[in-house]
């Protein structure tokens, strides 16, 4: 075990990682830059690792309130020692999403912000501390989804972000939540490379109607796009 800090490029925040264990990934950035989140909110962050989503919707954001929830105790750990580093307010709940009926009471949360493990439950099961939080070892995308809308407020609104090969497994898991997408982004590394990941955006009890938007995080010769820039304030 290697424990490191991560500057969060905002004041002097940053966050504790390990070397040996799953480190948040870009995705997770992209999400908690993309949300719209407003000082009013309270928001959830499930399956939050390292704490990153909640940390920069309290930093960035400055939401009134961020709660974590993560099953695996060591990154519990290493979140509320980030928090107390940073001197934020954050709640880190160690449970599984399935059982989060018993930590946190129905429709308390405005919005919920969700980076869910990559594969599938198919996928091989892993034993270590990164393939849990890479590959659904205890809880599907489904179960996920069910949390979301379970936390949420009547009109509260999920924001998740996973791999583009899942989005149809995702929009089957909305509509069975009674949570209807409402934005769907398309994150492209280079053009070239086609879709890596989305982003969706989803409200709980909403009508119908999605827009579909792209982000294209570098120009093919590398540097990065204005838009890029522009969402990261440079």
């Amino acid at each position: 075990m290697a424990e490191y800090f991560t500057d969060l490029g905002i004041g002097n925040y940053r966050i504790i990682q390990d070397t040996d264990d799953y480190a948040f990934s870009q995705d997770s950035v992209f999400l908690a830059n993309m949300a719209k989140l407003g000082v009013k909110d309270s928001v959830l962050d499930l399956g939050c690792g390292s704490g990153i989503l909640a940390t920069l919707a309290l930093v960035k954001k400055s939401v009134k309130k961020a709660t974590g929830v993560e099953v695996q105790e060591k990154f519990c750990d290493m979140a509320r020692r980030s928090a107390q580093l940073n001197c934020l307010d954050l709640e880190i709940i160690n449970c599984d999403v399935n059982d989060i009926r018993n930590h946190i009471a129905a429709e308390s949360f405005d919005k919920v912000l969700c980076n869910p493990p990559y594969f599938s439950q198919d996928s091989p099961k892993a034993s270590n501390n990164k393939g849990i939080a890479r590959s659904e070892s205890t809880a599907s995308l489904d179960c996920f989804v069910k949390a979301a809308a379970y936390s949420l407020r009547f009109g509260g609104d999920l924001w998740i972000v996973l791999k583009a090969t899942r989005m149809a497994e995702l929009f089957v898991a909305l509509e069975n939540s009674n949570l209807s997408a409402k934005e769907l982004i398309l994150i492209y590394p280079k053009l070239s490379r086609g879709v890596d990941s989305v982003i969706v955006s989803a409200k709980k009890g909403g009508k119908s109607g999605l827009v579909t938007k792209t982000f294209i995080a570098q120009n093919e010769d590398g540097s990065f796009t204005q838009e890029y820039l522009q969402l990261y304030g440079q």
